[in-house]
């Protein structure tokens, strides 16, 4: 029997990146609830409580193209179960963790844990569901990460207000001794590139060139943040070079030159940036300026995650009659004008304009998200699967990272490393707007490369 395509291995295959992707997301959305009481607990500034968030999204950033690779010559399923217990150990030492250095640290292990798991639980799924069931299943688990983003600030706020911020991550426990069952009940193992060897310049290149980019944006008012910005810039060029020569790259030059790999990572990092922005500044907004407790706070950001799950699911049934190209322009246009929307944030505006730009939002992240999934694998050949979903899984992580960048370095300037306080909320809401216009505009511009992206093998 075929133990790589019988129907309990695509049942287990389902459940792993279901709990899987349900789990990261959660824990990303429901962090950023609790930062306000994190901040007063060890009395940090809103700088170091974007950097807890931040510092998670730059380790997954260099290590997700990595493992997909180690993945694609180890094993899937290996680099998977060590990634789930890796994340699982992580959250036990965040909720024990007795001050903000020591949660930075253990965030960085989540983080690690993290990219072992979304470096290949996309192109497992490729691996092993054919055809337009394929579409389907990474529908469904796409869907169930928003699911995730959904019930995180939500349940991330009633556990902050009733239970302090700790049981954030003690919630998530169980699930990932679930998966880590359902991981181990897989037989067989998945390698698809048994005779690559792993390029360590390459990684090398990445990891600092993206770790330059994050910090010089942080401190981008100063001469020496710039002039880390400048090498990090010059070390992503230096890393695209090094692909075309190195003997085992990181990112095969085929797919360096796939017009449509290229541009399915490019509008990804554009549409990315602003979803966890944005999550992050109306946290503080709505709990600071507006006044709204932790679960008050939840409950309207969730309005966001809500609306990416229903329309990721509804994704999946769209790609059997339109093309995933102009799904995903469609998802692009709505998040655009959901972020036009919030450039006219104010000290009083109505709690109504904010819930209807996060549906609108969400919309357009759900729709776009499910179907850039599907055009990772649905334009490349079926041994670059687990480097195409690590790739574009980078790139997402990489737009947030941008999306955090671009924030932090907004808040750098307008209110510096002050606590946010009613003297400088006006300072803080001019801040806000400008990330908010940078990607909206980002993202009209952005719209034009779906439509030359070309038609797939499977159009």
């Amino acid at each position: 029997m075929d133990f790589k395509t019988n129907g309990s291995t695509k049942k287990y295959v389902l459940l792993i990146s279901i709990i899987a992707s349900f789990l990261v997301p959660y824990i990303s959305s429901s962090i950023n609830i609790a930062l306000p009481q994190i901040g007063n607990a060890f009395a940090l500034n809103s700088i170091f409580l974007g950097w807890i968030t931040t510092s998670y999204l730059l380790i997954t950033g260099i290590f997700l193209i990595p493992f997909g690779k180690i993945a694609d010559i180890y094993g899937k399923k290996k680099i998977i179960t060590w990634g789930i217990i890796i994340f699982t150990l992580g959250s036990l030492a965040s909720a024990l963790s007795p001050s903000g250095d020591i949660l930075l640290l253990s965030r960085v292990i989540q983080s690690v844990g993290s990219a072992m798991i979304f470096g290949n639980v996309y192109s497992l799924i490729a691996s092993v569901f054919p055809g337009r069931d394929q579409g389907k299943a990474l529908s469904l688990s796409v869907g169930t990460a928003y699911v995730g983003l959904a019930i995180g600030p939500v349940l991330g706020g009633f556990l902050t207000e009733f239970f302090g911020w700790r049981s954030i991550f003690l919630f998530s426990i169980p699930f990932g001794i679930a998966a880590i069952i359902a991981v181990l009940k897989l037989k067989g193992e998945w390698i698809e590139a048994v005779d690559d060897k792993f390029s360590i310049s390459s990684t090398s290149v990445l990891g600092l060139s993206l770790t330059g980019i994050i910090y010089g944006f942080s401190e981008i008012t100063t001469i020496v943040g710039i002039t880390i910005l400048v090498a990090g810039i010059v070390g992503v060029v230096i890393f695209i070079w090094l692909q075309t020569k190195v003997e085992n790259p990181l990112i095969h030059p085929e797919l360096l030159f796939n017009r449509a790999y290229v541009i399915n990572n490019v509008t990804s990092i554009v549409n990315y940036g602003p979803g966890i922005l944005t999550t992050f500044l109306l946290t503080l907004y709505l709990q600071n300026i507006r006044d709204l407790s932790p679960n008050q706070t939840g409950l309207l950001l969730c309005i966001q995650s809500v609306f990416i799950a229903i329309f990721s699911i509804l994704t999946g049934k769209l790609l059997d009659s339109m093309k995933s190209r102009h799904i995903a322009a469609i998802g692009m246009v709505l998040t655009a004008i959901s972020l036009t929307i919030l450039t006219f944030l104010g000290e009083t505006t109505s709690f109504m304009v904010i819930v209807v730009a996060l549906a609108i939002l969400g919309s357009g992240y759900g729709l776009s998200a499910a179907s850039s999934t599907e055009i990772a694998v649905e334009y490349v050949e079926k041994r670059f699967y687990g480097l195409s979903s690590a790739s574009l899984n980078t790139m997402r992580v990489v737009g947030q990272l941008m999306g955090m960048g671009v924030t932090l370095a907004v808040l750098n300037i307008f209110i510096g490393n002050a606590s946010l306080n009613p003297s400088n909320y006006a300072q803080f809401i001019d801040g806000a707007k400008i990330p908010f216009l940078i990607f909206a505009i980002l993202c009209y511009v952005s719209i034009y490369g779906y439509f030359i992206m070309g038609e797939s093998k499977r159009d």
